[in-house]
């Protein structure tokens, strides 16, 4: 039927490994395997699939009978294709009996059997079609999408809250993640943008798509995004992968509002050092209190107090931060949920954060900001004392 060569530590093992990890059989048994094509030209792909989105990684095979697909189990096969020696070149024959398909794997004296089914037992989506298209470098993409990811929600019970809001223009992407107690935006360039008008568009990313791009894109490539009313696709030619994937129906709360405009009298910024802020907070985080995780943070005369305490106990912390401050305050004070403090200072780059506090509302938003990027921000909600 279908017979191939490959050496192991190679392409295409390398294919198999990423292919199969995408492979979940959750929701039906046939996502726990893999459809494995053989075209023509000798492009060998591989697609997984759990339902809901579908990978395709294809390689080019030098050795090769006969064109075709086949389902293989991904767990099974990927075990048998890295359990191979370093440098052994081995043989895949598909065959079919007239009942059942199998899958034999040999190299030297090792030989493996697998029962393999029909490739029309393998869902195929419906293709994304090219309504819009653009490009985004990784190195731009990687660094936003895995800062905002952090905060994204998996499970709220509002599913548009549950991924990554792309706000579109013709030259780049605002992102925006909230869980409705935090928000950040983050933003990157993208080029080539053709077909229909993009601008004004917003693109609701799951969650778990936005993990699976992080995961597969490497630095120093282009993505090419394919856009139509409901999917998307991204593609990566350098690596010879593809994702696509359904976006969340709704729409995305209005982030814009939710924004403080540190202007006026009552606005006081401080500016600290990030990662000793970070390591400070982390400290004091030790005897926070179980239920509330809460800090009280005051500045005064160049310095943050940092202080928590454990309810109905005699056991706290102190920690002292230098800061900048602005004139014309004498103090000022504030209450964090101390995790999402933290989360959000490491969700901003550079080693200064200013922090925007509105003194004159009690309890207001507070705006982070990092003098690294001007167009990341953080905002975060105070807790009631």
């Amino acid at each position: 039927m279908m017979e191939f060569t490959f050496k192991s530590s190679s392409e295409f093992t390398d294919a198999v490994s990423f292919a199969a990890a995408h492979a979940k059989g959750t929701i039906a048994p046939i996502h726990k395997y893999l459809l494995l094509q053989i075209a023509n030209s000798g492009v060998l792909s591989l697609q997984a699939t759990n339902g809901g989105f579908f990978v395709t990684r294809a390689t080019k095979i030098n050795s090769f009978t006969g064109t075709g697909a086949i389902c293989v189990d991904a767990a099974k096969f990927n075990a048998i294709v890295h359990s191979l020696p370093a440098e052994a070149t081995a043989s895949v024959k598909f065959v079919s009996d007239g009942q059942k398909l199998s899958g034999i794997v040999q190299a030297g004296r090792s030989r493996f059997q697998l029962v393999c089914l029909s490739s029309d037992e393998f869902p195929q989506p419906d293709i994304c079609n090219n309504i819009s298209r653009f490009t985004i470098q990784s190195s731009d993409l990687l660094p936003t999408l895995t800062r905002l990811n952090r905060l994204a929600p998996s499970n709220d019970c509002r599913p548009t809250l549950n991924s990554i809001c792309l706000d579109l223009t013709n030259e780049k992407a605002l992102v925006i993640a909230t869980d409705g107690k935090r928000l950040a935006k983050g933003e990157f360039p993208i080029s080539g943008v053709s077909g229909a008008e993009i601008a004004g568009r917003q693109l609701l990313i799951p969650k778990q798509q936005v993990q699976q791009i992080i995961s597969m894109t490497k630095p120093g490539c282009e993505l090419m995004v394919i856009v139509d009313d409901s999917r998307i696709a991204i593609i990566c030619p350098t690596h010879g992968w593809r994702l696509q994937f359904a976006m969340l129906d709704g729409k995305f709360p209005n982030w814009q509002r939710v924004i403080p405009n540190p202007s006026g009298d009552g606005w006081a910024e401080l500016g600290v050092d990030r990662e000793f802020f970070i390591s400070c907070l982390e400290r004091a985080k030790i005897l926070a209190d179980d239920k509330k995780q809460t800090v009280r943070v005051q500045a005064q005369a160049g310095e943050i107090t940092i202080s928590s305490n454990i309810e109905g106990s005699d056991e706290g912390a102190t920690e002292i931060v230098p800061c900048k401050m602005q004139s014309g305050f004498e103090r000022i004070s504030a209450i964090f949920n101390v995790g999402f403090l933290v989360d959000a200072l490491r969700g901003l780059s550079g080693s200064q954060v200013n922090l925007s506090i509105d003194t004159s509302q009690l309890n207001h938003a507070v705006l982070m900001r990092s003098e690294h990027d001007g167009a990341a921000l953080q905002v975060l909600a105070q807790v009631r004392a």
